[in-house]
């Protein structure tokens, strides 16, 4: 048994009585890089899953704009796959859509009232957030301008 501190003691000291130390962030993704880094060297990873995590990630590529989905229908087409009693279930369900659509529309309305006032403050805090950027140093000593054109919000 070890009776000296626990490893980590000595990383910082606790900010008050009875709550443990904050751990060294930079020490422990110091140490998990470097873990990897001889991992990587040792040849643990598979190669394909290298070439994979070595992408760039883009969340929202491919993706159709938020704009897109900014439109809430209320209606959708209705279709059966049913072949013999498809006519009677499309029937039955254009009645019932008929009997709800008095409370359904005002509720797809006010949703997308709502999304179209989310993306106009979403677009205008990109906009912001590329005039910053821009007149900001880069922090690798470029200019700071990745986004050459940023687009100014309508309003």
């Amino acid at each position: 048994m070890n009776d000296g501190p626990p490893a980590g003691a000595d990383r910082q000291a606790p900010a008050s009585a009875g709550e443990p130390p904050a751990p060294d962030v930079a020490e422990i993704v110091a140490e998990l890089e470097a873990r990897v880094a001889a991992d990587r060297a040792a040849g643990v990873y598979p190669t394909a899953l290298l070439e994979r995590l070595d992408t760039p990630f883009h969340p929202d590529e491919g993706l159709d704009p938020p704009e897109a989905s900014v439109i809430v229908q209320s209606a959708r087409p209705i279709r059966s796959r049913i072949p013999v009693l498809g006519g009677a279930a499309v029937f039955a369900k254009r009645v019932t859509r008929r009997m709800l659509a008095w409370y359904v529309a005002p509720i797809a309305q006010d949703q997308t009232r709502f999304n179209q006032a989310i993306l106009r403050e979403l677009r205008a805090l990109e906009w912001r957030v590329a005039r910053i950027e821009e007149s900001s140093p880069h922090p690798d000593g470029g200019d700071g301008g990745e986004e050459a054109g940023a687009e100014t919000p309508e309003g």
